[in-house]
């Protein structure tokens, strides 16, 4: 009888399962990016044929983490060690791979075990490379090829796999060669050691960091602060597949409520002739769960072809590789099958509270009397259109609020992103800077190097009035999820930046100032002492900028800053600050033809150029686009509900003489007044989230969002959007309705 009663509505049925489907797809694909994303960084900078990797002591990530080269031999002469190798790890911004990593490794060393040679021959010189077999489909070379990168010509001698997306679409170079690209000459971003004997292993570790307390030795596969921050890209995907599912659960309800209220009379005759209530909750909960599972199971395989069907895109091939795992599909069926079970909960409970004798006298496909409240707002609500929505208060209620999730969560992100723009356009321009010079092909900025000796060759320019150096990296502090270091020179005007509330600026070695964010969160005051990197430093000033990337880091002198993050010489930025700030784009053009190394920005552009945030932007617009699809569906099915229900009422007004383009208008009026009413709930949701996402210990800081007027125009178009394709099939088949006919519709 299950089966039978979804078949009758076939349209409807295909509508919900589909919301749900496309929910599961979300969940499954993005779990797959993120699962993928985490064990593919995890592999890269882990998987090494290793037993303990050395590195920076606080270090964020290993790749992240400079270590002298010479401390290699110190190591190896250790008791119990038995091979020691260094690597260097480099991710290059390139055109169609943002994010191309690049692994320096020593050709006679242990961890080029871990690349399979499927073509050509070892590394033996200069200038040459192994390049991974997806990279070499994409940028369609081959072995005798050459391959520019970094500006310089490299030949490749070698095709390589892994079975590891992120490393086949790299590269691998000589640690030598890899040294010079990225500017570490006798350094290393990690060592690789093998020991004698495994039981051994902790013993070795021991030794490693007693000897030296600036370094962090863990076992290969060992929980380690680059693994906390993989989990985040691992739960990332799930975060944001709930959400849709969410969405695709209330429209679920949505359905459910609507073949309660349509089959009244039918509740009310299986009511009289013996059913029990808990036989009516049976029926409409295994409703329910059918179009859950089965929407479940055809969401598994949509988002296992969508995941597929996005990695045909070389520029993402390699940073989404998609990873399925069993538990992952268990688990998006699993909470399909819950929201399925609470969709169908308050629908069972109104059937089951239904009194046979009334029941039996309702009529199919009309409106039910309205309630008081109900009558209320339809009588004072101006427009006709929400005076039908009020008519069935259930129903627009639940299609308000599963719509305002979805578009909540949308605009919750985009003031997040809002925010974090607006902090660094703070941080870069405040004042003290026309132009921002970073790095060209930097795929991050943490990751951009600028020689400092650039500064002083700008300021010969007759155009520039000051340049500052600024060194920027990330570390690791307890109770911040972030801590960052700016490395300032106290001649530089960039100092005054950083406005002093308690003690004094930075002016000798081994001192630090910390934002007030970080001060609180570290319990730090003015004398205390910090731990960073084994380094001790201490702390002299309490700043505050209103800028929470930098009231949640601290300030050091640029000197200490390159010596800890082993950037001899080189600095992230240099901010230019010029005679005439009003030709500043020409200014930008001039000087980046005549040093082509870095890239001159506007400050109040720099963003633009940015491509972390550009992917930001991609994701964000690719929920945008799911958004659209699951409530365009949820808006469908509450508009075709609406048509279904009134299909007498549409019979009567077209005998008397609506035209169809009347009631064409009525149904798109209807349904744009129920995206209006989304986008506001969406509006109080998404300030909602990120007045809680604000609250999240040591990450708040990070996620202040920035409400602008076109984010709420956006919310209102984004609702607007999901109105009109809601309406397209129900207002089409409403005008396609024969008075006749709809007048006999029970």
């Amino acid at each position: 009888m299950i089966l039978k009663n979804l078949w009758r509505r076939k349209i409807r049925t295909l509508l919900t399962m589909l919301g749900i489907a496309i929910g599961v797809a979300a969940v499954v694909a993005l779990s797959a990016f993120g699962e993928g994303l985490a064990s593919g960084m995890g592999k890269v900078f882990a998987d090494t044929r290793g037993d303990i990797m050395v590195t920076q002591k606080e270090a964020l990530a290993s790749f992240l983490s400079v270590v002298d080269a010479d401390i290699g031999g110190e190591i190896r002469a250790l008791p119990g060690v038995d091979e020691v190798t260094g690597t260097v790890a480099g991710i290059v911004q390139m055109q169609d791979a943002p994010y191309f990593i690049v692994m320096g490794e020593d050709p006679k060393s242990f961890t080029l075990d871990h690349y399979k040679l499927v073509e050509g021959q070892p590394l033996s010189g200069r200038r040459q490379l192994w390049l991974g077999k997806v990279a070499a489909r994409n940028f369609k070379k081959g072995v005798g090829d050459t391959f520019r990168l970094q500006d310089s010509t490299y030949r490749i001698v070698g095709l390589y796999e892994t079975g590891v997306s992120l490393e086949d679409g790299g590269a691998v170079m000589s640690l030598a060669d890899a040294q010079r690209a990225f500017d570490k000459v006798g350094k290393v971003n990690y060592f690789n050691v093998k020991v004698k004997d495994p039981r051994r292993i902790d013993e070795v570790k021991q030794r490693i960091e007693t000897k030296w307390p600036d370094l962090a030795a863990s076992r290969s596969g060992e929980a380690t602060k680059t693994s906390e921050m993989l989990d985040i890209y691992r739960s990332f995907g799930l975060f944001l597949g709930i959400f849709a599912v969410l969405v695709g659960g209330l429209g679920m309800m949505n359905t459910m409520l609507m073949s309660v209220m349509e089959r009244t009379r039918e509740i009310g005759v299986l009511r009289a002739i013996g059913w029990r209530r808990r036989r009516i909750v049976l029926m409409i909960l295994g409703e329910a769960l059918v179009l859950a599972l089965v929407g479940g199971v055809a969401g598994i395989a949509l988002g296992v072809g969508l995941t597929m069907l996005v990695r045909l895109s070389p520029a993402v091939e390699t940073l989404l590789q998609g990873v399925f795992r069993p538990d992952m599909f268990a688990q998006a069926l699993v909470i399909a099958l819950l929201l399925g079970g609470l969709g169908g909960v308050y629908p069972a409970w109104r059937a089951s509270r239904l009194a046979p004798v009334e029941a039996m006298r309702q009529e199919g496909g009309s409106a039910p009397s309205m309630g008081r409240v109900s009558r209320f707002l339809a009588r004072y609500l101006p427009l006709g259109a929400f005076r039908n929505l009020v008519r069935r208060p259930g129903r627009t209620l639940v299609t308000v609020v599963g719509i305002g999730i979805g578009v909540g969560f949308i605009f919750a992100l985009s003031a997040m992103t809002e925010g974090m723009k607006a902090s660094f356009m703070a941080m870069a321009g405040a004042g003290e800077a026309d132009l921002m010079v970073e790095q060209a092909n930097a795929s991050d900025l943490s990751l951009s190097k600028l020689d400092e000796r650039l500064a002083d060759r700008l300021l010969n320019q007759p155009e520039v009035e000051g340049v500052s150096k600024i060194l920027f990296s990330t570390t690791n502090a307890p109770g911040l999820m972030y801590f960052l270091i700016f490395g300032v020179d106290p001649a530089d005007d960039w100092l005054q930046h950083y406005r002093v509330r308690e003690g004094r600026p930075v002016a000798r070695s081994k001192e630090i100032m910390l934002g007030r964010f970080a001060a609180n969160s570290l319990k730090k005051g003015i004398g205390d002492e910090m731990r960073l990197a084994g380094s001790s430093y201490e702390i002299v000033g309490i700043y505050e900028t209103g800028v929470s990337y930098e009231d949640a880091g601290g300030v050091m002198l640029l000197k200490d800053a390159q010596e800890r993050f082993g950037m001899d010489r080189k600095v992230s930025l240099l901010a230019v600050k010029l005679r005439d700030p009003s030709r500043a784009e020409g200014v930008a053009a001039a000087l980046e033809a005549q040093y082509p190394e870095a890239i001159f920005t506007r400050a109040a552009a720099m963003l633009d150029r940015t491509q972390d945030f550009a992917t930001t932007t991609t994701i964000l617009n690719a929920l945008i686009g799911l958004t659209i699809v699951v409530g365009g569906i949820v808006m469908m099915n509450a508009m075709l509900m609406s048509v279904f229900e009134r299909t007498q009422e549409i019979g009567v007004l077209r005998a008397v003489g609506w035209r169809r383009r009347r009631i064409l208008r009525m149904v798109v009026g209807e349904s744009l007044a129920l995206a209006v009413l989304s986008a506001l709930a969406g509006i109080v949701i998404g300030v909602v989230l990120n007045s809680l996402f604000v609250l999240i210990p040591g990450m708040g800081a990070f996620l202040a969002p920035a409400y602008t007027p076109s984010a709420f125009i956006a919310v209102v178009g984004l609702a607007a959007v999901l109105g009109v394709i809601g309406a397209l099939y129900p207002a089409w088949r409403a005008t396609r309705m024969q008075p006749i006919e709809a007048l006999r519709y029970e």
